[in-house]
């Protein structure tokens, strides 16, 4: 999807009536592109039925099946949300969808791992999901605010050194920090970052779901001054603005936003 596009939403307690979509999309220096994304079905019959579903997952890098496993997160998780009602219940029905998704790439055939950030909208509001490092940043009134954390193992060893188990010092240079802790394809049962209550949106607000290769290439001000425009100009000016650097160890890299309006 290249071109900007409105979906009617409304959104109870908020001015919004809809919501513009915009995205880009880069390999960077790699020479393939394990980044995904998608967005569930955009009618209007759908979107009020269903909601609108929005998801960005990066396959994990040095694993044969990146690619193959941040597809597989991205269908499953617009094909299960489509008949789910996760304005009920939505801890549960999300940590449910996310670890399932994640036991059945342990026990498949596939080789890798996977990040996955979601965001549903509907009537009750808007939802957020997320494990691995991709993030969800809420753009308002010109200031940027990251809505989810990242699960790598600097987090877990900081909590240690907040705890005195551990030494900043020896955290900071640790060779596993930046290592994920948790992420779809973990052998491990999945605690993702959810919002139980829903986000309320305001008129003009933004929401910017993107893989490492966005943050890690453009500080918080540049971030900012692209999502001073509308979605799909503000998705072109992220890639153009990664592109120009022409970093030598360029990840992939994905920017999908949503627009209130």
């Amino acid at each position: 999807m290249n071109n900007e596009i409105f979906v009617p939403m409304e959104i109870e307690n908020s001015d919004v009536t809809r919501i513009i979509l915009g995205n880009a999309q880069g390999k960077g220096a790699r020479p393939y592109q394990e980044d995904s994304f998608g967005f569930s079905a955009l009618d209007k019959k759908s979107v009020r039925k269903c909601g609108l579903t929005a998801v960005v997952s990066d396959g994990m890098g040095g694993l044969s099946d990146g690619d193959k496993v941040s597809r597989y997160t991205v269908t499953t998780i617009i094909e299960k949300l489509s008949s789910i009602d996760v304005s009920y219940q939505t801890l549960t029905q999300f940590t449910s969808l996310y670890n399932s998704i994640s036991q059945h790439i342990c026990t498949s055939r596939y080789n890798g791992g996977a990040t996955a950030s979601t965001v549903h909208c509907c009537k009750k509001g808007v939802f957020f999901c997320s494990t691995g490092d991709s993030r969800i940043y809420l753009y308002r009134k010109n200031r940027l605010y990251q809505m989810t954390t990242d699960f790598d193992y600097l987090n877990s060893l900081l909590n240690s050194v907040l705890s005195g188990d551990e030494y900043l010092d020896d955290a900071l240079t640790d060779p596993q920090k930046d290592s994920l802790d948790e992420y779809i394809g973990a052998k491990k049962n999945l605690s993702p970052d959810i919002n139980v209550k829903p986000f309320t949106p305001l008129k003009n607000d933004k929401l910017l779901i993107c893989s490492d290769g966005v943050y890690n290439a453009l500080d918080d001000i540049e971030i900012i001054e692209s999502l001073s425009q509308s979605a799909q100009e503000a998705a072109n000016d992220i890639q153009l603005k990664i592109s120009y650097k022409q970093y030598e160890n360029q990840d992939n890299f994905t920017a999908v936003i949503l627009e209130f309006v």
